[in-house]
């Protein structure tokens, strides 16, 4: 008798471990597919509507069909002078995201309000250094002799003074100030995660802890003892080989809104 229990609860283990198994293999995990059509716009203008940066994009998913509707453009911040960015996300019914970003240039009559500001400013520097240049010449003519000691002083500070750039610190920092901008440009209902560092280098051998590198999650609706527990870091770092290795952080608030994409790239040299 016990023979028969133990053999009819060995069926009923392996049929429950074939029907995990299968729920498994046919579970949607893939994101759609956002698609920018001949419609999608090129150009960029500061006062343009979510409805007209979502012209001619669709989504699409390979369970569900058309998820157009998902699709929110969740932020847009400056590559450089004339080119932006706009990041765009999609949802499946089984809350698979994608997100992906789309290049537009800026319109010239926004490039050319800002190279207008660019020059009233250096009209003003101008001024200032011509109001400069005047005093010393006048400081010249009374004092000659201590006109070309004070010139040399100045040159000496200002060449204490001037900082020899480092490529890496310089490199670091222009990372940290375009990830923040992209964090900074998202929409107020979706989570924002900003880290200590965007790059570092670090001994081969040291011991790299990724999560200590998050420096602050904000959010409109969940507390940040929520979020912390929401942080989710792809990619790892093997610091017993030299290489570059990049670690992409993000979180996903209550409400199924994500936030933006902090890599870290770690160099192991």
């Amino acid at each position: 008798m016990s023979k028969k229990w133990v053999t009819l609860l060995l069926v009923v283990c392996i049929g429950l471990a074939g029907g995990v198994g299968f729920m498994r293999m046919n579970a949607d995990t893939e994101g759609p597919e956002i698609v920018f059509t001949s419609e999608a716009p090129s150009v960029y203008r500061s006062d343009m509507s979510n409805e007209e940066l979502l012209t001619g994009v669709t989504a699409t998913d390979r369970k569900d069909g058309d998820v157009s509707s998902s699709l929110t453009v969740e932020s847009v911040y400056e590559i450089d002078d004339s080119h932006v960015a706009v990041t765009y996300t999609a949802k499946d019914n089984s809350n698979n995201i994608t997100k992906q970003k789309y290049e537009m240039e800026m319109d010239p009559s926004d490039a050319g309000k800002a190279s207008e500001d660019t020059s009233a400013f250096g009209e003003k520097t101008d001024n200032a250094d011509s109001a400069a240049t005047t005093g010393v010449d006048a400081e010249q003519s009374k004092n000659p002799e201590a006109a070309d000691h004070a010139e040399e002083n100045a040159d000496v500070a200002a060449v204490e003074e001037t900082p020899t750039p480092t490529p890496e610190v310089d490199e670091a920092a222009a990372e940290k100030e375009k990830q923040e901008a992209e964090a900074n440009a998202m929409s107020d209902q979706n989570p924002r995660i900003y880290l200590k560092d965007y790059l570092i280098k670090v001994p081969v051998g040291t011991s790299v802890d990724l999560l200590s590198y998050v420096s602050e999650i904000k959010d409109d609706s969940d507390d940040v003892y929520t979020l912390w527990r929401k942080v989710q870091i792809t990619g790892e770092v093997n610091s017993a080989v030299p290489g570059t290795y990049k670690c992409t952080y993000y979180v996903i608030d209550s409400q199924n809104n994500i936030s933006n994409n902090a890599v870290l790239t770690v160099i192991v040299e």
